[in-house]
């Protein structure tokens, strides 16, 4: 038995696979000051960037925007803050719970920094 489909429907569903292709290479979106992207490194796996989020949220008390599974206890999200410096004392906040993360990655435009950027003595401790 042989279907035959309209030329029209054939382009369209050869061009299909195509579109989702551009997508995947788009470039992340630039926050807008003051707000603050960050990379999560966790203890362990969550189920959901969501219950990732909820336990960041509480930790950094203030709220968080799109979080994103990265893979390998990695997540990717964006704290909402009404300055600069709420939002690093936020990521702080998140970073010094060490039975949630392992790490805490700042991500600006144009550098990359580790928090805390330097521990103090009693955490090296």
């Amino acid at each position: 038995m042989v279907t035959t489909i309209p030329w029209r429907h054939g382009l369209l569903l050869a061009a299909l696979p195509l579109i989702g292709c551009d997508t995947l290479n788009a470039p992340i979106p630039a926050v807008p000051p003051p707000d603050l992207r960050i990379v999560i490194t966790t203890q362990r796996d969550y189920p959901t960037p969501g219950e990732a989020k909820i336990h960041a949220e509480n930790l950094a008390k203030v709220p968080i925007r799109d979080a994103d599974d990265l893979g390998g206890g990695k997540y990717r999200m964006v704290l909402v803050c009404p300055d600069v410096v709420t939002c690093r004392e936020a990521a702080q906040r998140i970073a010094n719970d060490r039975t949630f993360a392992l790490g805490v990655d700042a991500e600006n435009p144009t550098t990359r920094q580790k928090i805390p950027i330097k521990p103090t003595r009693e955490q090296s401790r």
